[in-house]
């Protein structure tokens, strides 16, 4: 019940408005919904009754809207993963056609964050045909990201729920490759650093150090900032059928990309979700405390299994880590990529990651960045950000 005092005098006078029930959302104040309401009169029922019916119109307008865009174009794009209890909990794990072929040595790709198998379904198709079908792979989507859960996970959870993966899901002396992109290359070296036994380690602008140092670091920490706001538009989003959702991220980022594939649209619309969405930002907070500097002793110690391979101008693995690397870990398999490659090669340069990632995974060539490196790099002045990585 709202009930407003007004003192006049010693008397009170007491103004009694309607019940009003409202449920627990966990992401609204009720009162802060009746602060919205008192900029309206609620003497007045004309002007909330005009106010919900232009509400309500509007949706209705964008709902029409999309629905054309969704019967202009029927098929939606489908995620061919596999929902897997790893120990106590589901992880959607994206296998390659070959998977059941048990005497192939595997390549286990772990993803970034946010940790959706689904971005790396290209990807994944085009690394097996580069192998020639000679490997077999998966992709393993983090704990709570897909599929979504009320649980919020941390740093550590991640690193286990990979290492129970590996563990009960591969016959023991199977040859294993990971491949660790962003963050996914920090769980990468912990389960180095657990004992597990890896063939190799391939480390995809590898998010791996002083993460809260890094200059992408502040556009993450806007967006934690205003973390109740994006959960509840994600809410919010969640009430639409699916296949509309799709459209509308095809539609919106058709202005960002033009070439976004329907796979990478259906898995955004999959993290678009309250409980995805909390353990993605969750996750996020715990690396910014968790990812600091870089352990060059476990570096040294599995020198000979790691190869590291970062972008030219990846904000959240910038140069400058590569030429720390080098001066403390001389030797070590070090490559750039061109500087058409971004951090996120999902979107736009996966054939070319991919046919980077089989040369690493098929030879043990020591680096050699001079035919790797633009040739405005190597014609850099002293200080310059391309001359970070020589010596």
């Amino acid at each position: 019940a709202v009930v407003s005092t007004q003192s006049t005098g010693s008397e009170l006078e007491f103004e009694n408005r309607d019940l009003v029930f409202l449920p627990d959302t966990g992401w609204l104040d009720s009162s802060m919904i009746f602060q919205f309401l008192d900029y309206f009169s609620l003497e007045d029922e004309s002007s909330i009754f005009h106010l919900c019916n232009s509400i309500f119109l509007i949706l209705l307008f964008v709902t029409i809207f999309f629905m054309f865009i969704l019967y202009q174009q029927k098929e939606i794009a489908k995620l061919y993963y596999d929902k897997e209890l790893v120990g106590k909990h589901y992880s959607n794990v994206l296998y390659s056609c070959n998977w059941e072929e048990e005497e192939l040595p595997v390549f286990i790709v772990i993803p970034g964050n946010p940790g959706h198998a689904g971005f790396y379904q290209e990807y994944l198709e085009l690394l097996v045909e580069e192998s020639k079908g000679l490997y077999r792979g998966c992709v393993v989507s983090h704990i709570g990201h897909s599929p979504s859960t009320a649980a919020v996970f941390s740093v550590k959870d991640q690193v286990d729920s990979k290492i129970t993966f590996i563990t009960t899901k591969l016959k023991p002396g199977t040859s294993i490759t990971l491949i660790g992109h962003s963050f996914g290359a920090f769980i990468a070296l912990k389960i180095l650093e657990k004992g597990i036994k890896i063939e190799k380690s391939i480390l995809l602008f590898p998010m791996i150090e002083n993460m809260a140092r890094m200059p992408k670091a502040e556009s993450l920490a806007t967006m934690l900032k205003y973390e109740s706001v994006i959960i509840a538009i994600a809410w919010l989003t969640g009430l639409l059928p699916r296949p509309l959702r799709v459209r509308m991220i095809q539609f919106y980022a058709g202005k960002f990309s033009r070439n976004m594939q329907d796979h990478i649209a259906a898995s955004i619309t999959e993290l678009i979700e309250a409980h995805s969405l909390t353990n993605v930002l969750g996750l996020a907070q715990n690396e910014l405390r968790v990812v600091g500097e870089l352990d060059y002793k476990l570096i040294k110690r599995f020198q000979n299994k790691l190869v590291f391979y970062y972008g030219m101008f990846d904000l959240w693995a910038p140069l400058d880590c590569c030429r720390k690397l080098r001066k403390a870990v001389p030797g070590v398999n070090v490559h750039i990529a061109d500087d058409d490659v971004s951090h996120t090669f999902m979107f736009t340069s996966c054939k070319k990651v991919a046919e980077k990632t089989h040369e690493f995974m098929t030879q043990d060539a020591k680096y050699d960045m001079s035919n790797l490196i633009p040739a405005a790099a190597a014609n850099a002045g002293e200080g310059d950000e391309y001359d970070f990585c020589e010596e």
